[in-house]
């Protein structure tokens, strides 16, 4: 297992497991090594159950891009069908993610790069949405290729989402977008960060434990 500690301005510390089976420790600034060492050791127990259930994941099997493997889009499950074409474009249609590809080209790049413009799109019209009614603005937003962090919100009030968002449901796109939107006002996993989420999105927690479990499959299937 490899432990990699991040410092910042925060005043927890908290110990998260990520889904390769690592731990990453996340302390203030200043926080002595030993203080992370007692806890670690303190939570041995918790560390080595969630390494455990991590391991039991079957991850499926890597796509091929051939015709008939399954996709998701916003949810949903759509087939694959690859035409030859003039030029690259994704299109869907009853069932159908149509994948229409020139000569030469890479069919897992050009579907990428379709998820990637759609992840722009979508989560901009959902964050112009939130940050109205949360009566907040945002600087910028980024789209990443991260498979491990969904969103994320530094100091300045810029955003930056993965573009795997764009395979989940909307309600679950909805409540990262909350989630960062929400570091706007508190830039820490407080109590009252929490209450700003819960304000807006009641059910915030189911959202969050089925995120946890799911969503590392679903970015793999790629």
């Amino acid at each position: 297992m490899q432990i990699q500690i991040v410092y910042s301005k925060r005043k927890t510390i908290s110990l998260i497991i990520s889904n390769d089976g690592n731990l990453q420790i996340r302390a203030p600034f200043g926080t002595k090594r030993s203080t992370i060492d007692n806890i670690v050791q303190d939570k041995k127990c918790w560390i080595e159950r969630k390494i455990s259930e991590i391991k039991q994941i079957a991850l499926p099997a890597k796509k091929t891009y051939n015709n008939g493997e399954n996709f998701y889009y916003l949810g949903k499950i759509y087939e694959l069908k690859i035409v030859k074409a003039d030029k690259n474009s994704v299109s869907l249609l009853d069932g159908i993610l149509l994948l229409s590809i020139k000569k030469q080209s890479n069919p897992r790049l050009v579907l990428i790069n379709w998820y990637k413009t759609q992840a722009l799109s979508f989560i901009k019209t959902r964050l112009n949405y939130y940050s109205n009614l949360l009566n907040c603005t945002f600087k910028s937003i980024t789209i990443t290729s991260a498979k491990k962090r969904l969103g994320s919100c530094d100091f300045n009030g810029n955003l930056r989402f993965s573009f795997y968002n764009i395979l989940l449901d909307q309600a679950y796109i909805d409540y990262v977008v909350i989630h960062e939107l929400c570091h706007l006002f508190y830039l820490n996993h407080s109590k009252n960060f929490w209450q700003k989420v819960e304000s807006i999105l009641p059910d915030f927690k189911q959202k969050r434990l089925w995120i946890r479990k799911n969503f590392y499959i679903i970015a793999n299937s790629l």
